[in-house]
């Protein structure tokens, strides 16, 4: 799953930054001491360089920077800068569906924010929490830690909260689904022109619920569009993917496997083994379909991710890509 937003992450890393901020200036009211003033100088810029790392989609660059950043706060036993590395390391690794060690940063933050009354940071852990449970299946857990976010004071935090409640509400199939989808749109509609991976998220979530076929690509290529132009890499690919799908249920094949195979490379470029195996699964329906002697390649891929065989990773797209070999 688009596991939480790009725009919620990029507020929750501003806010994190912000806070450290905030410590910098506390930590130098007193006498010049450089020593200090680096240790606690140097983990905020490498929190920064993550941040500019993850929103460009480097999700192996921001997650160095952060366990430097980790590295560094523990070394002068700053208890806020740790939970705020724990807390940006678990949203990175979920950028890349790396769910179990994301489960081992949010339980370190969980700790930390508990013993060291971080109350501010217990909306943004919420979320993260939240957004860890639908990657899991867990939606049961996911609705109960949004309970503690839906109402939230914060629009940004409030918008994250009701996309995750929507995704719950479509992947259940539940019948207050479009009610939930509503909420999610009049608050979006709100401040839409700083909400507009949102509107991309909202386009998607339309697509599903129509039943008219010409107004699913529709809506689909307006998301793809808005998700294209903020080159957010996760949205587009998911976008490509739900809507290959539909190409797909349409016997439209070639389109279909045009959409999943660009899904497929970015996926793999982002190192996002779950969702490429997903998209890979999807591929061998249309090969099968097609009597297409790609359907062995594509098996044999499945195969070694099933079974956690990343030796050759970097082949995987040089095997199925149809772009040209040089």
């Amino acid at each position: 799953m688009e596991k939480a937003s790009t725009k919620l992450h990029h507020y929750i890393f501003r806010l994190l930054v912000s806070l450290s901020a905030t410590m910098l200036i506390a930590c130098s009211s007193g006498p010049a001491e450089k020593p200090v003033a680096e240790s606690f100088s140097s983990p905020a810029r490498l929190l920064d360089q993550g941040i500019y790392n993850y929103n460009n989609n480097n999700y192996a660059d921001a997650i160095d920077k952060f366990e430097k950043a980790l590295l560094q706060y523990r070394s002068i036993d700053n208890q806020p800068g740790i939970a705020n590395s724990c807390l940006n390391l678990a949203t990175a690794y979920m950028a890349i569906n790396n769910n179990h060690i994301a489960a081992q940063y949010l339980v370190r933050a969980d700790s930390i924010i508990k013993q060291s009354s971080l109350d501010g940071l217990n909306e943004h852990l919420s979320l993260l929490k939240s957004s860890l449970a639908i990657n899991e299946g867990l939606y049961h857990h996911a609705v109960q830690e949004l309970d503690e976010v839906l109402d939230s004071d914060d629009t940004t935090i409030k918008l994250a909260a009701l996309k995750n409640r929507t995704t719950i509400a479509f992947l259940r199939s539940d019948n207050d689904r479009i009610q939930w989808l509503e909420k999610y749109r009049v608050l979006q509609e709100q401040d839409p022109g700083n909400h507009l991976s949102h509107s991309a998220r909202i386009l998607r979530f339309e697509a599903d619920a129509s039943d008219d076929k010409e107004q699913r690509v529709s809506l689909l290529a307006n998301s793809l569009a808005i998700s294209q132009a903020l080159a957010n890499r996760t949205a587009i690919a998911a976008t490509l993917t739900q809507w290959a799908s539909l190409d797909r249920d349409e016997n439209r094949f070639q389109d279909a496997e045009d959409k999943y195979l660009r899904a497929l490379f970015i996926r793999h470029q982002l190192g996002d083994v779950k969702s490429s195996l997903s998209i890979l699964e999807q591929l061998l329906l249309v090969y099968t379909e097609t009597d297409d002697e790609k359907a062995v390649p594509t098996g044999d891929w499945i195969n070694r991710l099933e079974n956690n065989n990343l030796s050759s990773w970097d082949a995987l797209i040089l095997d199925l890509d149809n772009y040209p070999k040089y």
